[in-house]
């Protein structure tokens, strides 16, 4: 399969491309619809279909679940995840329709995260099936009918695959020029609830624990296991690096973060002494041993009091581990790095995120990449574009990778 038959066969069928992008646009499939999500999965199921590929539907009542399977002769397992799900209403597509602009700028609701990607999957399977590339053993395509506000039904499909696959693919909003994601934070949750001794602030401080002041003292020792942040916060807006000549491609993200997003006492007056505090917050990390040694550190804040009297209890702990970017997804790394820069003389940057897509929850068990799909703008947003310009490049970059990556398989 050589990389000008790939080009050649994805720019003859951008046009196609478009139109098939039209169509799941100009459907509502927002999260929680399952008549849209089925609807939209129906057609992605069945446009697979049409090339080989066994289909699977999983539903419940907020959404359907594709799983696809394309086998091969070879022996490597691949896993792509998309979703097909968005973050708008019924009526929205009626609204905004699909539509492009004189750039080739597409919008409509969910164009670009996830829908082009959700297309641009489809287009790589097309073209390896049409110029005959088998050489893998399995591509398991999984369209997640949930992913924009979680599920454990999603989760249980993620791992479940992750489990029959060697490496994952996440194709999942784009960053710009040639931008990919090599690492997640994980994320972990916290209640730290304090129990002191009431009393007048005046007449009783002596034999009284104050709640709140120990609060305090919790929330102070946590600031101090967090990592530094880098200097003033104006420093690093989008307007400030862009005057200092700096991309943002995620390089000041804290290593560690803790947020101390709630926090609350029954008490409402100043004379009275609080019997009770309360702080609920997230903590996230980009190495599974760090994520490991904040949760140790943070349960045993129960054991670090400062007030004398008052009693701390901690409870939760890690909700998702991170996306590490270990030695073998490098090398995967490296690979596609190479793939860009022979065919379009391009460099791929490589960004970090604190956020959290099923990138996360695959990492747990195979290496993991992440953003290689159409790049796209404002996601989220009613002004919500992708650039079709980027289209041709991206499948075709894909499309290459698969093939090289199924050559150098198993990873040295």
């Amino acid at each position: 399969m050589e990389s000008k038959q790939v080009k050649d066969w994805v720019e003859s069928n951008l046009d196609k491309f478009i139109h098939d992008l039209e169509t799941i646009t100009n459907i509502d499939s927002g999260n929680g619809d399952p008549e849209g999500t089925d609807q939209v999965a129906k057609i992605v199921g069945g446009w697979l279909e049409a090339i080989g590929a066994s289909i699977e539907y999983r539903k419940n009542d907020r959404s359907t679940h594709t799983i696809a399977r394309i086998k091969g002769k070879g022996s490597l397992r691949l896993l792509l995840i998309a979703h097909i799900d968005t973050v708008f209403a019924k009526g929205e597509a009626a609204r905004r329709p699909f539509r492009i602009d004189e750039n080739k700028i597409a919008y409509g609701p969910g164009v670009g995260d996830d829908k082009a990607t959700v297309i641009q999957t489809i287009y790589s399977m097309k073209v390896l099936k049409e110029l005959g590339f088998d050489a893998f053993g399995e591509i398991i395509l999984y369209y997640n009918g949930e992913e924009e506000g979680g599920s454990p039904t999603a989760e249980a499909i993620v791992a479940e695959l992750s489990q029959q696959a060697d490496l994952a693919i996440i194709m999942d909003t784009a960053r710009p020029n040639w931008g990919i994601v090599t690492q997640r934070k994980g994320s972990a949750n916290y209640d730290i609830k304090i129990e002191g001794i009431e009393g007048h602030h005046g007449n009783s401080s002596h034999h009284c624990a104050s709640a709140i002041m120990e609060l305090g003292n919790q929330i102070s020792q946590l600031f101090q296991m967090a990592s530094s942040l880098p200097a003033h916060p104006a420093s690093y807006t989008r307007e400030a690096l862009e005057e200092r000549g700096i991309q943002d491609h995620g390089q000041f993200i804290p290593e560690n973060t803790i947020n101390v997003g709630v926090i609350g006492s029954s008490n409402q007056k100043i004379n009275v002494i609080p019997k009770d505090a309360f702080a609920k917050l997230n903590v996230r990390c980009f190495k599974v041993a760090e994520q490991e040694r904040l949760d140790s550190e943070i349960k045993a804040l129960a054991n670090k009091t400062t007030v004398p009297g008052t009693k701390v209890t901690v409870t939760g702990g890690i909700q998702t581990g991170p996306m590490e970017k270990t030695a073998q997804v490098q090398k995967l790394v490296d690979l596609y790095k190479g793939i860009v820069k022979r065919e379009y003389n391009a460099d791929v940057v490589e960004w970090i995120a604190g956020g959290i897509t099923d990138g996360n929850r695959s990492a747990k068990y195979i290496p993991t990449i992440d953003a290689l799909g159409v790049e796209n703008y404002d996601e989220h947003t009613d002004h919500e574009t992708v650039d079709l310009k980027t289209a041709v490049p991206r499948t075709v970059a894909l499309t290459l990778f698969i093939q090289v990556v199924t050559k150098h398989w198993p990873l040295a």
